[in-house]
């Protein structure tokens, strides 16, 4: 069973938030999963908590006013992070298959680059315990995993980019909004494969 990792310290100064989205697109979904990579997280986490101001819940990309949205496209510009986005057409049936394959794909390269610590969006019990299972996995002839990892809440600021930019993919992949989509890749922030 994985227990929430909520207020606990960060460990290292490179660490990988992740977020998942599932768009609907005709009768399936486009799977979305997205690893943004933060450096100087301590720093960063205060910063983005001011993306919301005074209020107590956090940021959510599909409920959030322009003004929210500004902030954040303004200071995921100014933070210099990088955030890959993996993303799979899917039938409804398949968003399991496709989180354990793009989660997989993610802590491959996220170990290849040396990141410190992966912070996961927790879903739910059962989710977390899969994702469990998948980095398990991924890492079994290695000796474990080569970063720390842990799930957390959408209270975790830092979770908040990967949720932003899930968002961002999201409309970008429906055709709904390019603009902040293509303001993030033109200034290198944001790549996404399909895999």
């Amino acid at each position: 069973m994985t227990r929430l990792s909520d207020g606990k310290p960060i460990r290292g100064d490179v660490v990988a938030v992740i977020d998942e989205s599932s768009p609907v697109a005709g009768a399936g979904v486009y799977y979305v999963v997205t690893a943004a990579v933060v450096f100087d997280p301590s720093n960063i986490r205060h910063r983005v908590g001011g993306v919301v101001g005074e209020r107590t819940s956090p940021f959510h990309y599909r409920r959030e006013g322009p003004e929210a949205i500004e902030r954040m496209v303004a200071l995921l510009e100014d933070t210099g992070l990088m955030a890959s986005v993996l993303w799979r057409p899917v039938a409804r049936r398949g968003q399991v298959g496709a989180r354990r394959d793009l989660l997989a794909a993610h802590a491959r390269r996220l170990a290849h680059d040396g990141i410190t610590h992966v912070i996961i969006e927790s879903g739910d019990e059962i989710s977390d315990q899969r994702d469990q299972e998948t980095l398990l996995n991924t890492f079994a002839t290695d000796g474990g995993a080569p970063f720390r990892y842990d799930w957390r809440s959408k209270a975790e600021p830092l979770l908040w980019i990967a949720d932003a930019i899930c968002g961002v993919t999201a409309e970008h992949l429906l055709g709904r909004s390019n603009a902040i989509f293509d303001q993030l890749a033109n200034a290198g922030i944001i790549e996404v494969v399909n895999i």
